[in-house]
Order: structure tokens, then C-alpha cells, then sequence
């Protein structure tokens, strides 16, 4: 008797490796290109800091909008290969504005960008808040509108105190819009109707609560199974490699946008993408995905994504050289799916 639960045990040991080993084996589901420092500054060729990155494609260009120095950046873009001509960033007009979301809004035949701006109360304190600006074209830096707040109340923790939130992203649904927003280990929903859009916000609930940085990316997504709605949020965990906690993208579904959200890609070694299953072949990348979006074949306002985007554009810091000693900035990358 001693002898064959010994070797049961054996075997469920066994069992238990092989599962775990199996997890950390499981094959990458992206590449990670080499940073895309031909994206340079307005005023020389050197590469530029940036942040936050989306694009939009529209008029056979993707057309790509980053958080740099002083505001937001544009670069027309005719692909994402890293070693193309050096293309110099173009500050946008959308003056004070940050972490852009930028989306054609077919009823008023403009293009959107969503982004926020910082406030100080009367004690001095950081907020921000959601803001928009409008353009006739979206190929036009210089045609955005002065940024319009969206008067919306802060979120209220359990303890009724008023959570920082940032990162506001929008989807518009039928008669609807709901705007999402992150603040620490949580994620925020507010609502509007579509005919009161910019303003008319509901109070802030919570949407989801856990292992949540930042920059909330909110979608609708539909299949032969009928639609359902898509998040992706910046997490982090321990990268085994470097053995430091490492940011990455995680995923969340749901069948309506009120929630509940429930888990889809929420592990290390089985995220959205980060670490545990991506390609990073290029050694300057610090082995992060800190912000960043998949890139979708349609660019207007009910953010309606492929249930298995191609392409995710994303930014990470970088060393300028393959050295220990070389200066490292933030940039911008591209995730190609393995297979497309």
C-alpha cells in the first residue's frame, strides 16, 4: 500500500512539472521589433522621447500620435519598420493634452482626440482630468482644437475619498459613451448619452479591481459567437529573466461594457503580451511593454477591433546603443502576432 501511493504521488508530481513546464515552454504568440528610433525629434534627427503612442489608419497611412517633449507628437508613418527613412515628429496643437486616444467621429464628420490635462485643487494637489480636442483632418498637427475638459466627478474610493484617476479612454455604443479610466489597482467607468457627448457624465463607478497599473484600452469585438467588449491594462509582474517586476499588457472581457469583467490573459507567463510570450530578440529593450494599443483596421468611434490584431504599437524604455553605458530613452516598438 505504502509503495503504490508513493508512486501515485510520484506521478502526480510528475503531472505537476510537466503542467508547469508546459506553461513556461508555451510558444510566443508575438515578435518585438527593434526600437523605432527612427522617429525623431521636430528639430533633428536624433531620436525622440515618447510615450503613450496610438495610430489611427486612414488615407493609406497610419498616422501616429505620442506623448514627447511639451505635448503631443504626430508622425505619418507608411509602415512600422524599424530601419525606414528618419521621419522628424510634428508637435499637434492640442496644447497641455496627454496620452492621446484618437478616433474619427462619424456624426460630426471630425476627428476625435481624448486625452487629459493636469489640474490643482485649492490645497495644491495634482488631478487630471478627461479632455477633448477636434480636427478637420487628422494629418494636420496644427489643426487641433484647444482642448475642451469633460466636466466629470472624481471616483470615490470605499473610503469616500476621491481616487487620482487617468488614462481616459472612450467607446461609443448605441446611445451611449462610456469613458474608462485607471487609477492605482483599479478601473473606472463613467457614462454619457451620445447626443450630450463631450459632457453629461455620470458618476464613476468601479468597472474591475486588481492588479491594475494604467492605460485602460477599451473594444468592441465580434465573432461568429455575437460581439463582446475587449480590455487591455497595463499590469506588472516579476520578469524571470531579470528578476525585477516588469510592466506588461493583460486582458480582461465582458458582454456588456457596465461589466462584470471577468479575467481573459491576466498571468506572467500567459499575459496579452509582455514577457511570458513574446520574442524580444533586440537586447537594448528593458523587456517592458508600459503603454500601449493593438492597431486596428477600422478608426472610428465604437473602437470595434479584430479578435486577433496583427500588430500592437507600444512604448518602452531603450538604451540608444547595445552598451552598458549608453543613455536609455522611451520609445516606441511594434509587436508583430507570430504567424501574420
Amino acid at each position: 500500500m505504502c509503495r503504490n501511493r508513493t508512486t501515485g504521488i510520484s506521478v502526480l508530481l510528475l503531472l505537476a512539472i510537466s503542467v508547469a513546464a508546459g506553461a513556461e515552454d508555451a510558444e510566443p504568440e508575438w515578435t518585438m521589433s527593434p526600437p523605432l528610433f527612427r522617429l525623431a525629434k521636430s528639430d533633428s534627427d536624433a531620436p525622440a522621447t515618447l510615450l503613450d503612442p496610438c495610430a489611427v489608419k486612414h488615407g493609406g497611412q497610419w498616422h501616429v500620435f505620442a506623448g514627447g517633449p511639451g505635448g503631443v507628437m504626430y508622425y505619418p508613418l507608411d509602415d512600422f519598420k524599424p530601419d525606414g527613412a528618419v521621419i522628424r515628429g510634428r508637435k499637434t496643437s492640442a496644447a497641455g493634452l496627454g496620452v492621446p486616444q484618437v478616433y474619427y467621429h462619424r456624426a460630426s464628420k471630425k476627428w476625435h482626440m481624448v486625452g487629459q490635462q493636469s489640474y490643482k485643487d485649492g490645497d495644491g494637489k495634482m488631478w487630471f482630468t478627461p479632455v477633448l480636442s477636434v480636427n478637420d483632418t487628422v494629418g494636420d498637427p496644427a489643426g487641433w482644437s484647444k482642448p475642451i475638459p469633460m466636466q466629470v466627478a472624481l471616483p470615490l474610493e470605499e473610503n469616500k475619498r476621491a481616487a487620482g484617476w487617468m488614462d481616459f479612454y472612450v467607446i461609443f455604443e448605441s446611445e451611449k459613451v462610456h469613458l474608462f479610466g485607471t487609477s492605482g489597482g483599479r478601473l473606472w467607468r463613467t457614462e454619457t448619452k451620445t447626443a450630450g457627448f463631450p459632457q453629461g457624465w455620470s458618476t464613476p463607478v468601479l468597472a474591475l479591481k486588481g492588479n491594475i497599473g494604467l492605460a485602460s484600452h477599451t473594444y468592441r469585438q465580434d465573432s461568429d459567437k455575437g460581439p463582446r467588449f475587449f480590455a487591455t491594462i497595463t499590469s506588472s509582474a516579476q520578469d524571470p529573466e531579470s528578476k525585477k517586476h516588469k510592466q506588461l499588457q493583460v486582458s480582461y472581457i465582458a458582454e456588456k461594457l457596465d461589466g462584470p469583467w471577468t479575467p481573459e490573459k491576466d498571468k506572467k507567463d500567459i499575459p496579452y503580451v509582455g514577457f511570458g510570450n513574446c520574442i524580444i530578440a533586440d537586447p537594448r529593450w528593458n523587456r517592458e511593454i508600459i503603454h500601449g494599443e493593438p492597431l486596428r483596421h477600422e478608426s472610428d468611434e465604437r473602437m470595434r477591433l479584430e479578435t486577433e490584431p496583427a500588430m500592437f504599437v507600444f512604448h518602452a524604455k531603450a538604451k540608444l546603443q547595445d552598451s552598458e553605458t549608453a543613455a536609455t530613452i522611451d520609445c516606441l516598438g511594434i509587436l508583430q502576432r507570430r504567424g501574420q
